[in-house]
């Protein structure tokens, strides 16, 4: 985890599976808000700097907030999330 902006870091390590899978440590989950089903996003920087940050809502969540008239800053509950997830077309 790491961001240009802040001067001081954080570190935490943890150990890569032979599947390539990795056990966020509980810190980091804790910082994060980072819950079972949470969905996470890595944003690689060309200095090689990776952020790791919560995915708070998909896109077409958020239009269907604005078509709802839910005010920016307004907050949705779990079940209204899944309720939009479960509205979407694949």
């Amino acid at each position: 985890m790491a961001s240009g902006t802040e001067k001081t870091a954080t570190t935490v390590e943890a150990t890569v599976t032979s599947k390539g899978q990795v056990t966020l440590p509980r810190e980091l989950r804790k910082r994060l808000g980072i819950q079972r089903g949470s969905r996470i996003r890595f944003s690689i920087f060309a200095s090689g700097a990776v952020k790791v940050e919560p995915v708070l809502y998909d896109l077409e969540d958020l239009w269907k907030m604005a078509d709802q008239g839910v005010q920016s800053g307004g907050l949705m509950t779990f079940e209204e999330m899944d309720a939009a997830k479960a509205r979407r077309r694949w």
